[in-house]
């Protein structure tokens, strides 16, 4: 007997490697003369940033920068800053590299801990987590089709979304920022924070088109001590990645990073400092993929061999949404017995605890921690630190397994005085997701009959009587008995795949 498989490629995303590591945070240094004294340490805020990546041999490379910054108190009642770069690397040993890998990297600073050894002199210990996943593109060869009479084959369609390609490119942004009208000079910058967001990811003429913004808050003291000042700004970004493979049907997943970042004062030729450079580097990535319903065969039998069916689990993963949607948070803060005058600034950074999905939406959970500083009555600074829980549930009307890695930004916050010393917060948050549909199915793999094996007959009789029940399927009663699944539906007038009533039917015993 001459049987022939025809297969095809389900091309997937593996993770074959995910370590963590700590890099440890060990620096003492003095500060320049022309910066004031140190009366009080209000906060040491450190940012882990990964600047270059990737795989030498079978060892992954990673490197980067924690920026230090040390907001303070001067005897004088200013408030100062001081910034220091410190800079990190880590390898990991990943065993074979067989190539088609994509890195994954995340930082986050477990701790920091900050004193002042003298009136110059600062002392920090910390350290860095760096999380690594590997992704290796991999291909699952599966069987199409059978070109064999006596093999009957069960067909399905999966919706699933297949990837087409992954790429990274580095942008460099220089750009030189004016103080608006009205705002006095800059004597030194007290401290800043940025993020970056895509607005817009399509595809073009072959190439993924993503668009984004680089939203940059700072803080700022005065040339004449004055009041603190702060300086927002969106600057716009936009970055032509080239992938092979993709067409205007497909689909983009597209994300942005701060690879590095540093903004310092210009002074121009007059003594004047009204400007700001800076000095950006961002990684953008973009996965394409295209939206297809995929034909696999999940089971098959001979009629009348012998045969042996192999499968794998194949895992199929369809983009059912894009999320890009705003919410907001409130909470009321009591500072306490302390009276306070002002507030100088604030800002906040996120963390997700949770990703679920359940009762038709993705539900997500987590803290955004707010840093505040203040004058108190005698207009001495002070720092506080707050913690805020959020909930966010984005309604998901299909049922089924989902995935998503969402990303939470802040966008605003605002605060409004409802007591001598408490305040009501609003926090507004962005939240960004691709979100997956999951199906986990056994494909054939590969079908190998043995003709010189015949199957058994179930009885000697040319038909066999079979009382099926509702809901049974066609396809277990045929497979059960070696029999043919249109001849079975023809034989006792069948139209539906499952029954709908209990039914005596007739099998033929071929």
């Amino acid at each position: 007997m001459e049987q022939k498989n025809l297969k095809t490629s389900i091309v997937g995303f593996d993770t074959v490697f995910s370590e963590s590591a700590e890099c440890p945070i060990d620096v003492d240094f003095t500060l320049p003369d022309y910066y004031a004294e140190i009366s009080k340490i209000l906060k040491c805020c450190a940012t882990a940033r990964v600047s270059s990546k990737g795989i030498n041999g079978n060892t992954i490379s990673i490197e980067g920068t924690v920026t230090l910054t040390v907001i303070y108190c001067g005897s004088d009642k200013s408030i100062n800053s001081y910034e220091y770069q410190y800079p990190f690397s880590k390898s990991f040993d990943i065993g074979a590299n067989e190539g088609n890998s994509q890195i994954n990297v995340k930082t986050k600073c477990e701790y920091i801990n900050c004193r002042a050894v003298t009136g110059r002199k600062i002392d920090i210990h910390g350290a860095v987590g760096i999380y690594v996943d590997l992704l290796r593109r991999c291909v699952t060869e599966v069987v199409s089709d059978c070109d064999c009479r006596d093999i009957e084959l069960l067909r399905d369609s999966v919706p699933a979304t297949i990837p087409l390609g992954n790429a990274e490119k580095y942008l460099i942004m220089d750009e030189e920022i004016e103080l608006g009208a009205g705002q006095p000079d800059i004597r030194c910058i007290i401290r800043y924070d940025a993020d970056a967001t895509v607005t817009e990811s399509k595809i073009m003429a072959g190439k993924s088109m993503v668009k984004g913004e680089l939203l940059l808050k700072l803080l700022y003291a005065p040339a004449d001590n004055a009041t603190p000042q702060t300086v927002r700004c969106k600057l716009p970004f936009g970055q032509l990645i080239e992938i092979d493979g993709i067409s205007e049907d497909c689909e983009c997943d597209s994300k942005v990073c701060i690879a590095h970042i540093e903004v310092k004062p210009r002074v121009s030729a007059s003594g004047e400092c009204r400007n700001l450079i800076l000095n950006a580097k961002l990684l953008i990535t973009s996965t394409c993929c295209c939206n297809n319903d995929v034909g696999v065969i999940t089971d098959a039998y001979s009629r009348k061999y012998e045969a042996e069916v192999l499968k794998n689990m194949v895992c199929f993963n369809k983009i059912v949404e894009n999320v890009n949607s705003n919410f907001s948070c409130k909470k009321k803060f009591e500072f306490g017995s302390d009276a306070i005058s002002s507030i100088t600034d604030m800002w906040c950074d996120t963390r997700i605890d949770t990703v679920k999905f359940c009762d038709n939406a993705m539900r997500i959970s987590g803290v955004v921690s707010v840093y505040i500083i203040a004058q108190d009555s005698t207009c001495v600074p002070t720092f506080y630190e707050k913690m805020v829980d959020f909930e966010y549930a984005y309604p998901i009307s299909i049922e089924g397994e989902y995935k998503s890695t969402p990303k939470i930004t802040v966008t605003g916050v605002n605060y409004t005085f409802v007591g001598e010393n408490e305040i009501e917060l609003r926090i507004e948050l962005n939240v960004c997701a691709a979100v997956y549909k999951c199906c986990n199915l056994p494909i054939i793999t590969d079908i190998k009959v043995n003709d010189k094996i015949i199957t058994s007959k179930k009885s000697d009789a040319a038909m066999t009587l079979y009382f099926a029940s509702e809901k049974e399927k066609i396809w277990d009663i045929a497979r059960k008995y070696s029999a043919g699944i249109e001849e079975i539906k023809q034989i006792n007038d069948i139209t539906e795949e499952i029954l709908t009533v209990d039914k005596m039917i007739l099998i033929p015993n071929n």
